[in-house]
């Protein structure tokens, strides 16, 4: 990469540039207990703050600057329901648990407490904190009650899940009544409940009375997925894009469940927020953003009218349960965050703080679809200059993820602009494996069908190909992680189509990672590839697309590989092996093309969402993969 030095500093000063805001953006505050609360960037970090309301005094809850130098970041951070105490939770870099921070904002004379290893936690009331603890497979499986002032030695454990492939998390209500333990896996969900003012006697610990009760929402069973407690968000009785049910206090086995809110065949619910007398509902509909406001009193769902149809919606900080007005966060292609409050009974939609749009007019979105090898009818999502001309040379950038049911958004990417800017297409593929149009087109891309996402990434290519948009020697591809397998799985099943690939820690090994129960996740992810130690044709099938299984020593494309040596999800070395083979496979090839296709970079400091928390190394690592792109891709 030494020669591509200069083209990498001029990038890298493209994408600054594009960062800066010419005035001073305020930050957003959070009005709830009394208090503003409000954070702000430093150059040393970030700094939590809060003020009366009425007084122009700030009080500052935590200055993070002193995290950098420990490799460590901010994971949450969490006020005690009465806001007496600010309780951060810190992570190492690549860890993905840490220590629980509790700092006392009212002057009392106790030392701060710090707990140990914590993976996740939740207030239950002033005096008490419910936490999680992860296993050596990073699988959080235990939940423990904290009571303020004693050790961490005397914590209670509440719940253990015993089932290898569950991974427990926990929340709370946004009445602050109810504590809930949520127990899933990749296929299925089993919730239990907690009064949250369950009193602890610490002091008597064998007492009969120290556990609280349990209360169980539904048994687990296979492929039925529910969450929340009372407000129910469930896939079951056929209701595959998920449905909004309600259960009664005191009545909450499935029997007494009541549909609240349905959904058309093309509409899909991702997420909701319950307040006193509505109900935000955050989905899709043909892919696209959608958000409806259901009434209570009325029963009637409204959609939301977004500024914007290519987007990502993000539900905001809405801590208060009786309000008319909730905020959320909107992320374009062509513009930072975009912040909006919705007045619900009045149906007014008010801008909080949208930030300018680059060169909007400059820059279109379009949605086309490629026929994949049985006929579905893939979407595509294609940002490019509104002037570009379809003559087949049109550099494209082909991303995707295709795995876990996540879809492929067309959010703000700063790197994507210098490559907008040279007349390069970004092409998101919103192959199955995602869950752009609903659960079926994630299910139809995983485990014993998982070959659509990789046949739905080729026709999508194939596409762009016929549609005079590129042609093969214009096409780059570049993946993340699960993305990262679908990307780096074309080095053998079509190399011919691709300039450049670009694998960021990408999950290329996945048959040794799947017959390895005791690394981090494995067991977990069972339900997505599925368990080639017990079953012949999941082996079989791995063994088909993982790339490092199918080094053939055919010509490829050029290959960029980013690996983190203290990731836990996707261990180092699968990278280093791919890596090793490959170079191997040219050992003596007269071709010096072939010779130095190949780079790897590697991160001695890095986990696996990499770069750290500090802006520069971010925009350094993409202003090089960048740089990459263009000279492989681009050199005239």
């Amino acid at each position: 990469m030494n020669k591509n030095r200069f083209l990498k500093r001029k990038i890298l000063k493209e994408m600054k540039s594009r960062l800066h805001l010419p005035q001073a953006q305020k930050p957003l505050k959070t009005v709830t207990n009394g208090y503003e609360y409000y954070s702000r960037t430093s150059p040393y970090g970030m700094v939590y703050l809060r003020k009366k309301l009425g007084c122009e005094e700030e009080e500052t809850l935590l200055h993070a600057g002193f995290l950098r130098s420990l490799n460590m970041s901010i994971r949450k951070v969490l006020l005690s329901p009465d806001h007496t105490i600010f309780a951060y939770n810190t992570e190492r870099e690549g860890m993905e648990y840490g220590d629980l921070h509790l700092k006392y904002l009212d002057g009392r004379s106790e030392e701060n407490e710090v707990l140990c290893d914590i993976f996740n936690f939740v207030w239950a009331n002033n005096s008490t904190i419910y936490y999680t603890v992860p296993n050596d497979q990073l699988r959080p499986h235990k939940v423990y009650a904290h009571k303020l002032g004693t050790e961490q030695a005397q914590d209670i454990l509440v719940y253990e899940e015993q089932d290898d492939t569950a991974f427990v998390d926990i929340t709370s209500t946004k009445d602050m009544k109810y504590i809930t333990i949520n127990s899933n896996s990749l296929s299925s969900s089993e919730i239990r409940v907690i009064d949250a003012s369950h009193v602890y006697n610490i002091a008597a610990k064998q007492g009969n009375n120290i556990l609280p009760e349990l209360t169980l929402i539904e048994p687990r069973r296979k492929g039925v997925e529910y969450y929340d407690a009372f407000y129910i968000l469930t896939n079951t009785d056929g209701a595959k894009n998920f449905k909004l049910a309600r259960a009664p206090d005191g009545r909450v086995s499935k029997q007494y469940w009541k549909d609240v809110v349905t959904v058309a065949d093309n509409e899909k619910i991702e997420d909701v927020d319950v307040f006193k007398n509505h109900i935000v509902i955050y989905g899709r509909r043909e892919g696209l953003p959608m958000i409806l406001c259901y009434d209570l009193k009325t029963r009637q769902a409204t959609p939301i009218d977004l500024p914007e149809r290519f987007c990502v919606i993000q539900p905001g900080t809405n801590v208060d349960f009786d309000t008319d007005t909730f905020r959320f966060s909107l992320h374009s292609p062509f513009a930072h965050e975009a912040t909006y409050d919705y007045e619900m009974s009045t149906r007014r939609l008010k801008p909080v703080r949208v930030q300018p749009i680059h060169r909007k007019s400059q820059y279109t979105c379009t949605r086309m679809y490629a026929p994949s090898h049985d006929g579905k009818e893939v979407p595509m999502t294609l940002i490019h200059r509104k002037d570009i001309k379809m003559n087949g040379k049109n550099p494209v950038l082909l991303r995707s993820y295709g795995a876990y049911g996540v879809s492929t958004d067309p959010d703000f990417r700063i790197e994507h602009f210098p490559l907008l800017e040279r007349g390069w297409v970004i092409a998101l593929a919103h192959v199955r494996g995602g869950s752009e149009l609903g659960r079926k087109w994630y299910e139809d891309g995983k485990l014993m069908h998982k070959m659509n996402s990789f046949y739905d990434f080729i026709s999508v290519a194939e596409h762009l190909i016929r549609s005079k948009v590129t042609s093969s020697n214009y096409i780059s591809a570049l993946g993340t992680s699960a993305g990262g397998l679908l990307v780096g799985a074309m080095m053998h099943m079509r190399p011919e189509l691709f300039k450049a690939l670009v694998l960021r820690v990408p999950f290329v090994d996945p048959l040794s990672a799947m017959l390895n129960p005791d690394l981090p996740l494995t067991q977990i992810e069972y339900p997505e590839w599925g368990n080639p130690s017990t079953n012949n044709n999941a082996y079989d099938l791995i063994e088909k697309y993982s790339p490092y299984e199918n080094v053939r020593g055919n010509p490829l494309p050029a290959i960029y590989i980013t690996a983190g040596l203290k990731d836990q999800r996707v261990a180092y070395w699968q990278p280093l092996k791919l890596v090793a083979r490959l170079r191997h496979a040219f050992l003596g090839d007269k071709n010096e093309q072939n010779q130095n296709q190949v780079m790897l970079k590697i991160d001695l400091d890095r986990g696996h969402f990499g770069g750290g928390q500090e802006q520069e190394v971010r925009l350094d690592e993409a202003a090089e993969q960048v740089a990459f792109l263009i000279s492989r891709v681009q050199t005239s």
